[in-house]
């Protein structure tokens, strides 16, 4: 019989190959984790690839014991349950559960869900831990996964409004969750939200955690196996004055130090109904404020879904890749990254005011593009070698100034089909 490879099944069984042969020096546990799980994965993922045309949101039942988080050694021999704080009422319970999703149990750490940090005391030794890509039956293989699993020092967790509630004996709660795991290839996992559901035994402790989540098993396997080439985005330092508005505070905390792709479809809701809001208000234009570097960290699509117009359309775009806009008094430059900071697209040009009397929102600019280069950058132990090809760029650009703050902007591009950007100063 001849079996049929699809280039999808391939590939994970390439990346299979790297990862084992990868981890010859790393410690036996984490070596055996990773080969094991990422050998789970794999059919996984096959078989996901399998359903042509389907939306896997939960792998089926046979495939969630193949890619258990915590092949990690035995499970706890104890089943008696000995050691636990038992009799908790239920608010007592979400109380404690709520500080571990945030801050662990230790109150020193990430949520539980990136570093592992969890009350151990609440939880049954032999509590079921499910979710749309496994399922596993302890406590300690749970834990140990965990620790292992995100890397806590780049990943984030959120707990969201209204916090943990109580139905019946159970507990519920959502959470958003955004980071790299501690792969080899270290893959980074967008935001999404999971539903938790927290079901309590007549002990008071907690027999069963559910997981579901707003990203499909399918998209949850793909970024597994998806390497990130190069670092997190830069973020902006800079502190928050006394009298920028709480719409632009709440904006500006919910995409600092991200990129334009890696929204959850709510995240992308809300920021959008901040950015609207804050389009319908006139605000005091303070052009010199403009000068600087910013750095596109949110778009919102135009009236018939158009997005930026990159003027370069034969480069791909790269979700790893950051954008920049480089003003002067009367000048702008645009830096769009095609393979990190190595290459980069860059086009410049002047910049005018269309009304220099207008000193509120929104307020027109026209940018003459006159010049375009592709550049490599070659950076070596002493110096920054910069080789450039220039490119036959050129055309004029109409943009409205939304807002202006020190920190966060928003322009609206007007002769390429609507777009929103938003923008944080990172000099």
């Amino acid at each position: 019989m001849m079996m049929h490879l699809s280039s999808a099944s391939i590939f994970f069984f390439f990346i299979f190959i790297v990862v084992v042969q990868s981890l010859k020096t790393e410690r036996p546990t984490r070596r055996s984790w990773i080969i094991q799980s990422t050998t789970g994965w794999l059919v996984a993922a096959t078989t996901a690839n399998s359903l042509a045309g389907a939306e896997v949101v939960e792998l089926p039942p046979s495939i969630k014991p193949l890619t258990k988080l915590a092949p990690l050694g035995p499970s706890s021999s104890s089943t008696s349950n000995d050691n636990k704080t038992k009799g908790l009422s239920l608010p007592e319970l979400a109380q404690r559960l709520e500080h571990d999703l945030v801050v662990g149990s230790s109150g020193t750490s990430n949520g539980y869900f990136l570093s592992g940090d969890i009350s151990t005391d609440i939880f049954r030794d032999d509590c079921i831990f499910s979710d749309p890509t496994n399922e596993v039956q302890s406590l300690s293989r749970y834990q140990r996964a965990l620790r292992i699993l995100f890397d806590p020092e780049t990943s984030v967790i959120e707990l969201l409004p209204p916090g943990l509630t109580i139905q019946d004996r159970a507990i519920r709660g959502r959470v958003r969750s955004r980071g790299f795991l501690q792969l080899p290839w270290k893959p980074f996992i967008t935001a999404y939200e999971s539903d938790i559901v927290y079901k309590v035994d007549d002990d008071g402790l907690i027999a069963r955690q559910d997981q579901t989540w707003s990203k499909t098993a399918q998209e949850a396997l793909q970024e597994t196996f998806t390497p990130t080439l190069f670092t997190p985005p830069p973020r902006s330092t800079l502190k928050r004055d006394t009298d920028e508005p709480e719409v632009v505070t709440r904006l500006f905390d919910m995409v600092n130090g991200r990129r334009p792709k890696e929204y959850s479809p709510s995240e992308e809701l809300e920021m959008n109904s901040l950015i609207n809001k804050i389009a319908k208000t006139k605000w005091e234009w303070n052009a010199h404020w403009l000068p600087g570097k910013w750095m596109l960290v949110y778009l919102q699509p135009g009236p018939n879904g158009a997005g930026v117009d990159r003027r370069v359309p034969f480069f791909p775009e790269f979700n790893f890749n950051d954008q920049y806009q480089q003003f002067t008094v009367s000048g702008v430059e645009n830096i769009g990254e095609v393979w990190g900071a190595r290459a980069a697209v860059t086009v410049a040009g002047t910049l005018q005011e269309q009304n220099q009397s207008q000193v509120t929102t929104p307020k027109r600019y026209v940018a003459r593009i006159q010049e375009g280069s592709l550049c490599y950058n070659n950076p070596s132990k002493n110096n920054h070698d910069k080789y450039c090809l220039p490119l036959p760029i050129s055309g004029k650009g109409l943009f409205d100034g939304i807002y202006l703050g020190k920190r966060l902007r928003i322009g609206q591009n007007i002769n390429g089909g609507g777009a929103r950007v938003v923008q944080v100063r990172i000099d």
